[in-house]
């Protein structure tokens, strides 16, 4: 009687800690987004936010009226694109890019960015790269 009373308080124990985990597990999905899709937005920088857990590009893409739609893009930690290169100085505001995004699924402005590429050519990319040069040129 009272190993089954031990063994069911164990349980509720893993119970609740799997229960509040949760949250932590979730935060990390990208399942808002299209990551069958890719698609290029060419705008202006408005702000690049180097924070934790994750960066974001709020930009600006010009839209057939001439006003500027804003877009938020999410973007990996600071802790990840840093040992890719990256830094907070990588995009200022002003800056003049294409970004390539895994858009939202449900049609807000807004994805998750896959790379960015400056006027003169070079890209950096904000996920790992898979399937070596046909990811790379999908990405472009």
């Amino acid at each position: 009687m009272k190993r089954t009373r031990l063994l069911a308080a164990a349980a509720a124990i893993a119970l609740a800690a799997a229960a509040l985990s949760a949250p932590a597990y979730a935060h990390h999905s990208t399942a808002m987004f299209d990551m069958e899709h890719t698609v290029n937005l060419t705008g202006t920088v408005k702000d690049f936010q180097w924070t934790q857990p994750h960066t974001w590009i709020v930009f600006d893409v010009p839209s057939a009226s001439g006003a500027a739609d804003e877009y938020g893009i999410e973007g990996m930690s600071p802790s990840y694109l840093g040992r890719n290169g990256w830094s907070k100085r990588t995009l200022s505001p002003g800056d003049k890019v294409t970004l390539a995004i895994h858009p939202l699924k449900d049609g807000r402005k807004g994805g998750f960015d896959a790379s960015v590429t400056w006027p003169d050519g070079k890209t950096m990319y904000n996920l790992p790269q898979r399937g070596g040069a046909a990811a790379a040129a999908q990405a472009k």
